[in-house]
């Protein structure tokens, strides 16, 4: 159990904490991978969304690895960071985006705050969109500004800006405006009216105005920019110049966003190269200016920074990790080993200890043989899972060549030809040929598409450009660098296939050429799956055959058990048989049909049990009359397992309460009765109110004339549980007399608790058991006491404050109690729980006045306490307690205390 506390124990400890096994724990480096988004943070550090939007980096001026928190996985949905924007104080806002289990239409989209150090965050704002988005979802231009956030709902004819603030998610709308008809919207920043700029899917900027008309700021006449010249990532700075990413020429470029001045080329891709000589990709995924105006920017596998005069530039490839993230996951390892170590133990245990102990010999087959066959189970389905896993990829991989051969067909060239710029987006050619894309994947239920995805490039002038794609965030005539799958379509006019991996995720492909009337290729069409649709399918694969081998070895395993357990049959009844015989049952006879060692041993056994039974007999016979006249806990205190092993003189000493009953006046009823009736009285008595003492685990150890004495071993509340019982059950028991004739009965009970000697006395003809102590003649002192003290059960202090819960028995306190025989007085309570509901209920009345009383009697204030019980008596003419206190105090308050006296009440 200590094994296996500790095993669990360790798992928990590691589940959170099981990213630290991606890399070994002297491993003081991350590269960075497949990023999309960057923001300056405070103090020169940047918040970077990197690993496919799966991962959430923030790294401080040093390049070192402050803080990083990963997406969970999801079978069902997909969750991906898709923005974030960081607050003076380094709180992060970040856009997550919920995608469906293929990773294709948004579900939802949520604001999530996360403080620093905070890996859980929190929701501010929550959006369910209609699910037709692909990708990217209707929250755009996340922005933050001291303790409010920003952000806009694309709801295509109508713009909302929002402001939540930090404190209260409750969203607050600010202003809005309507889109210009066929004008649709790409990226937005800025929050403040006049001061908003959005992009369009055709390329253009505009100025969002303070009555919410819109102007054009980019690309004007005077420009040297085109629409092709697609603006994206856009950022307004406070010195109050526009960056974006310039996507045809892949550099950074601002203008003065007041008057649409002074454009210019703040990074080229050239400085790019020079920056960044051994990168694959130049692609500059997004750009963020930091408050003094330096630029950060985010390739796919590096981020660069520039400081604002140019003069410095870093670029940051692989992050340091912190001391803490070091030493978590050195811990972790370290708990990892641990784990596997007492895992280790634990199979040893049970396989080399506990197999060794007394277990059934069925179990010790089911041990040895179901981890064998669960074993080869797991082999075998990882067999065929490696079998199929690939040929389901060749599947695959042969569907999307087919889809790709067919774009060919659906695809018009000279449709493709007419789109010569953003500007094109959504007119009729550029709508015809989405049309015919998207019948490939049309149904009514959009899941059915299973993360195909279908993308558009143009071919032109030896350059490739994205013309459409399932992804609504990318942007239409988009350059896309020529990777030698796509020159191989170019020049031979191939199908080609294969697998990639980008910011977005990964990806199994194939594309194909595109032809115009002339012959020409003047495009490639792409289509895809989403792996994880092919893990899914995988994984589904897998179960199956893992559900299915389950269930062939769960029929093995139990076909197997079935015969072993058959062939154990006869060994199982001569068990049974001597189990039984060793509980008592010297009746049982075994019936063994297998002519084989087991049946004769089965015979044996017959022939023995037949001799045993006739010498156990007598014993056992004699045995059962001696329990009626000793009880067997008797002989379980003193060591003994029977009458046969007592002797004069056996002795224990016990801490035991003692308890006393007694019938109160029973000799003037006795003198009513004949002698028979006396005896058939206490016979019926003492039959209705025993049990109640075996009930709470006592024995009676005598009988008295009116009653009895018990002895209660184990706990204090036993005792008293069974006084309480024995008044309860009284009031029925009078009934019973009166019907018959009788006069009702009091019964006068008091437990104390004490050391006591239980053992044997007498001589070597006559012995019996017997209690000696002071203590048991004190209880019996305090029965006779209880009907003068007016109390049904009389309990010792000592006694009651070893009660496990003393609260659950109604009492009060009766004070100190001087009585003969004794030197120190005894402090008495009165427990009332089991009288009749009218007393009970005058007790409770005058408990707080009668134990006041006491304590100023006590303390010699006798005309106080005389007074105090007086309004006792008032309330409660038969309580004889206050009564006797009355007295004594009246008496001392008239002549005063008797010298020495020391508070108690005699009695």
């Amino acid at each position: 159990m200590l094994l296996l506390l500790i095993a669990v124990g360790l798992g928990f400890w590691i589940y959170p904490n099981i990213d630290q096994f991606k890399a070994l724990p002297y491993t003081k480096e991350a590269s960075l991978s497949y990023l999309s988004r960057a923001s300056a943070g405070p103090d020169g550090s940047l918040d970077v969304i990197g690993d496919s939007r799966q991962e959430l980096t923030r790294i401080n001026g040093n390049g070192e690895m402050k803080e990083q928190l990963q997406q969970s996985l999801d079978s069902s949905a997909r969750h991906d960071y898709t923005d974030v924007a960081t607050a003076p104080d380094g709180t992060m806002y970040v856009l997550e985006t919920v995608l469906d289990g293929y990773g294709l239409y948004v579900q939802e989209e949520q604001i999530i705050q996360y403080l620093p150090g905070d890996s859980v965050g929190t929701t501010l704002y929550t959006f369910k969109g209609d699910g037709t988005n692909k990708r990217v979802g209707q929250i755009k231009g996340v922005q933050v500004s001291g303790d409010s956030v920003y952000f806009y709902l694309d709801e295509q004819s109508r713009i909302t800006l929002n402001r939540i603030s930090a404190k209260d998610s409750a969203p607050e709308e600010l202003f809005s405006f309507e889109m210009e008809k066929n004008r649709y919207m790409s990226e937005i920043v800025g929050y403040e009216p006049g001061q908003i700029f959005y992009s369009s899917k055709r390329g253009a900027i505009f100025n969002v105005l303070k009555d919410g008309s819109t102007k054009l700021v980019y690309p004007l006449d005077t420009m040297d920019r085109t629409r092709k010249n697609f603006p994206e990532r856009l950022q307004l700075h406070e010195n109050g110049r526009l960056y974006f990413i310039d996507r045809l020429l892949n550099a950074v470029t601002s203008m003065k966003a007041a008057d649409s001045s002074d454009l210019r080329t703040d990074i080229a891709e050239a400085d790019l190269a020079s920056l960044a000589p051994d990168a694959e990709n130049l692609e500059i995924m997004d750009v963020t200016i930091d408050a003094a105006g330096g630029l950060s920017m985010a390739l796919d596998d590096r981020i660069i920074t520039i400081s604002a005069d140019k003069a410095a530039a870093e670029a940051i490839t692989h992050l340091t990790y912190n001391r803490s993230s070091i030493w978590q996951g050195w811990l972790t390892w370290t708990a990892g080993a641990l784990f596997l170590i007492v895992v280790a133990l634990l199979v040893r245990m049970i396989y080399i200890h506990l197999l060794n102990r007394r277990i059934s010999l069925f179990f010790k087959q089911v041990f040895a043989i179901v981890p064998i066959l669960v074993i080869a189970m797991v082999l075998l389905s990882n067999f065929i899972y490696d079998s199929f896993s690939s040929r389901m990829e060749d599947e695959m991989q042969r569907q999307l060549s087919l889809l790709a051969r067919n774009g060919q067909n659906i695809i018009n060239g000279d449709q493709l030809n007419r789109l010569t710029s953003p500007r094109d987006y959504m007119n009729e050619d550029y709508q015809a040929i989405s049309k015919k894309m998207n019948f490939l994947f049309e149904s009514e239920d959009a899941a059915n598409r299973k993360g195909l995805y279908s993308t558009l490039y143009k071919y032109e002038n030896g350059e490739m450009f994205i013309m459409m794609d399932d992804d609504d965030g990318v942007n239409m005539y988009k350059p896309f660098q020529l990777e030698e799958a796509d020159q191989q379509v170019v020049k031979t006019g191939e199908i080609v296939s294969g697998r990639w991996e980008d910011t977005t995720g990964k990806w199994l492909y194939a594309i194909g050429p595109i032809y115009d009337s002339t012959g020409k290729l003047v495009g490639i069409y792409e289509t895809g799956r989403d792996m994880n649709v092919l893990y899914q399918a995988n994984q589904t694969i897998y179960m199956s055959v893992m559900r299915n081998i389950g269930y062939i070895s769960i029929g093995v395993i139990v076909l197997v058990l079935a015969v072993t357990y058959y062939l154990l049959s006869s060994l199982r009844k001569l068990r049974r048989s001597v189990m039984e015989m060793a509980n008592g049952n010297w009746d049982v006879k075994v019936h063994i049909r297998a002519q084989d060692e087991v049946g004769d041993l089965g015979e044996q056994f017959n022939r023995m049990a037949l001799h045993i039974r006739t010498y156990i007999k007598d014993i056992t016979s004699f045995s059962e009359a001696s329990h009626r006249f000793v009880p067997q806990q008797f002989f379980k205190y003193l060591g003994k397992k029977g009458i046969t092993d007592i002797h004069l003189g056996d002795q224990v000493q016990q801490n035991m309460a003692v308890m006393v009953a007694n019938i109160r006046s029973f000799n003037q009823l006795s003198k009513q009765l004949t002698p028979k009736q006396n005896f058939d009285f206490m016979n019926s008595f003492l039959k209705r109110f025993s049990p109640f003492v075996r009930k709470e685990e006592g024995l009676i150890s005598k009988y008295l004339g009116a009653g009895f004495m018990a002895l209660f071993p184990a706990r204090s509340d036993d005792a008293l549980r069974a006084a309480v019982a024995i008044r309860r059950e009284l009031s029925s028991f009078n009934d019973s007399l009166l019907a018959s004739g009788h006069s009702p009965v009091d019964m006068g009970m008091a437990i104390h608790k004490g050391p006591l000697m239980l053992g044997i006395v007498g001589e070597e003809q006559r012995m019996e058991g017997n209690v000696i102590s002071d203590d048991v003649n004190v209880t019996a002192t305090l029965e006779r006491m209880s009907d003068t003290m007016g109390a049904s059960i009389l309990v010792t202090r000592t006694f009651f404050d070893q009660l496990r819960s003393p609260e659950r028995f109604r009492h009060r306190l009766l004070g100190r109690v001087r009585i003969d025989g004794k030197d120190e007085p005894l402090e008495l309570v009165d427990v009332y729980e089991g009288d009749s509901d009218s007393v009970r209920a005058l007790k409770e009345r005058t408990k707080a006045m009668f134990e006041r009383g006491v304590t100023l009697c006590q303390e010699g204030r006798f005309f106080d306490a005389r007074e105090t019980f007086i309004e006792v008596i008032k309330v409660n003419r038969f309580d004889k307690a206050a009564k006797l206190y009355f007295y004594l105090c009246d008496e001392y308050y008239q002549r005063g205390a008797v010298e020495g006296w020391n508070g108690t009440l005699a009695v």
